[in-house]
């Protein structure tokens, strides 16, 4: 749940309710406050590290980029350009009014953040919309435009708005939309499920299973949460009997969908560069983020984060008038949680890489190329 505000901020807050929590620390890592400082914690820990580096005018690095690593949040650029191609295609309307109990039954009440501060809160919160400290609408039939939904994904990471226009697209427009960049059938899974499954483990297949089985599993719970208010009552209580330890987080943040960074850019620079309205309705929604904090001379900076228990991933494009725009992804595997609190000094490192090719040569270094 890597989002703008959580950069900023660069707080790691954690809850008992919450399920990021923070990673084992490394001994000796260096001052992740620095570029400095994250130049050599990827250096000290290169197998922990994929990243696909284009800086547009010629300068690539590609480290690790086949393996799968856990996508958390950055899966919801595919969500997001599906959304848009259907808009474009007059397939779904922007101005619909949506129920926000039907948004708001894609949201299984926790592990999204803070009791009170979650993502799915914390949007509901800044459409005006009152919500109870689970992040649930007191008024349920209360309606939002459908646009303000991935507008919420991208600005507050809100896993029920995935979900939600998982619903409505279905996966065949998601795959499609990931196509364009060049991924084949991006692992989509239900978030929410995944959440459901941390809960009721009985319900998770057997270790070893194949990824199509988990996925299966979690998809169901989340479709049963979403229409079965007797199910739906237990969560909470089970969330509050058994909660899951950090070694149980750390297990199933590893058996939630997982992806390659070189699918990931390739998708991010599909978005980032296609001259065509639905590309372009995605570059507004990942854009606004850091419309008033974009680095000199570029039209826009792009950018989707995630996190999960021992996972930081980026994926950033900057966007300029006159050539070809750049794409970072990176994606560290056992992060800390001094990781996730100086995110956005590694977030500054993959901008500056993409517009000063000194920058870029640092990086590429510390990742051995």
């Amino acid at each position: 749940m890597l989002t703008r505000r959580r950069l900023l901020t660069t707080v790691a807050a954690t809850a008992p309710a919450a399920l990021f929590l923070p990673g084992a620390a490394h001994a000796g890592e260096p001052d992740l406050t620095t570029p400095e400082g994250w130049l050599a914690r990827l250096a000290a820990h290169r197998g922990d590290v994929s990243a696909v580096l284009d800086d547009g005018i010629g300068h690539r690095v590609r480290h690790l980029p086949a393996v799968k690593r856990p996508l958390a949040s950055t899966i919801k650029v595919v969500h997001l350009l599906a959304y848009a191609t259907a808009v474009g295609a007059r397939r779904l309307d922007p101005d619909e009014q949506v129920r926000v109990g039907d948004w708001d039954a894609r949201h299984p009440y926790l592990g999204d953040g803070p009791l009170g501060a979650g993502a799915h809160h914390s949007a509901l919160t800044e459409l005006g919309i009152p919500c109870d400290e689970y992040g649930v609408a007191k008024d349920p039939e209360q309606r939002v435009p459908l646009a303000k939904i991935p507008e919420m994904m991208i600005r507050f990471s809100d896993n029920a708005a995935a979900d939600y226009l998982r619903a409505r697209l279905g996966d065949v427009a998601l795959h499609a939309a990931a196509a364009r960049g060049g991924w084949t059938a991006p692992d989509v899974r239900m978030l929410g499920g995944e959440t459901l499954l941390l809960f009721f483990p009985e319900y998770c297949p057997a270790p070893g299973s194949p990824v199509v089985v988990r996925r299966a599993a979690g998809d169901a719970l989340s479709e049963r949460f979403a229409r079965d208010l007797s199910f739906r009552a237990k969560v909470l209580p089970r969330a509050a009997a058994k909660p899951p330890t950090a070694a149980e987080q750390w297990a199933w943040a590893a058996r939630t969908g997982t992806g390659e960074a070189a699918r990931l850019a390739g998708l991010h620079h599909e978005i980032a560069g296609s001259p065509d309205p639905a590309a372009a309705l995605a570059r507004e929604v990942l854009g606004r983020q850091f419309a008033g904090s974009r680095p000199p001379g570029t039209d826009a900076m792009l950018f989707k984060g995630g996190d999960l228990p021992g996972n930081l991933s980026i994926g950033l494009d900057l966007v300029w008038p006159h050539r070809r725009p750049g794409t970072a992804v990176v994606q560290l595997v056992n992060s800390t949680a001094a990781d996730l609190q100086h995110a956005d000094v590694l977030l500054r490192l993959c901008a500056d890489a993409l517009d000063t090719p000194a920058t870029f040569a640092g990086l590429e270094r510390a990742l051995g190329h």
